[in-house]
């Protein structure tokens, strides 16, 4: 069966390439047209690997991550540099959350957060977390799930708290 990066067939690498992460090596770096077929030529840097035949797209957080990792600004002096590559769903383009190939770098947490972790909210039993765990995660379908944080909305019953709220009377404005 054919997945949507075959039927896609790109000359370079993808974000579905890199799921899950994988370990390059970097061989060479050139500036290539990455336009697409009949179209203004679009020169970009191109970094290829010693293990893939396809090479990534550079843009400036991988250009700027690849110095972090090798303390090598030039991309002339790169070869030989390990990689690990992988989709990062927050990549953002336009605006909107797309995902995108990032290279990855070993981060040392910030001063501070492991206490921060370890402190229990004086409102809350449970220490504070990083995000819900996937039992309590809004997966943004219809409204969130009521909680016992929820507060009374100005809907005339101020007794009302959770799902179902009364319905507010219809008015004549077209929307």
């Amino acid at each position: 069966m054919a997945t949507l990066n075959d039927i896609k067939d790109s000359n370079f690498l993808t974000k579905q390439d890199c799921e899950p992460a994988i370990k390059v090596t970097v061989s060479h770096c050139v500036e290539e047209n990455v336009a697409m077929a009949n179209q203004p030529a679009r020169m970009k840097y191109v970094v290829f690997f010693k293990e893939l035949q396809k090479g990534m797209v550079l843009n400036l957080t991988n250009f700027q991550r690849i110095v972090a990792l090798s303390g090598v600004p030039d991309t002339d002096n790169w070869q030989g540099v390990q990689l690990t590559l992988f989709n990062d769903p927050t990549v953002d383009f336009g605006g909107k959350l797309v995902g995108g190939i990032r290279v990855w770098v070993p981060q040392t947490p910030p001063v501070g957060i492991e206490s921060v972790r370890q402190q229990d909210h004086p409102d809350h039993p449970e220490p504070l977390r990083s995000s819900p765990g996937p039992e309590k995660a809004y997966r943004g379908v219809g409204p969130p799930p009521a909680t016992d944080d929820d507060v009374p909305l100005e809907t005339g019953n101020p007794d009302w708290v959770g799902e179902n709220p009364p319905v507010p009377p219809k008015d004549n404005v077209p929307y």
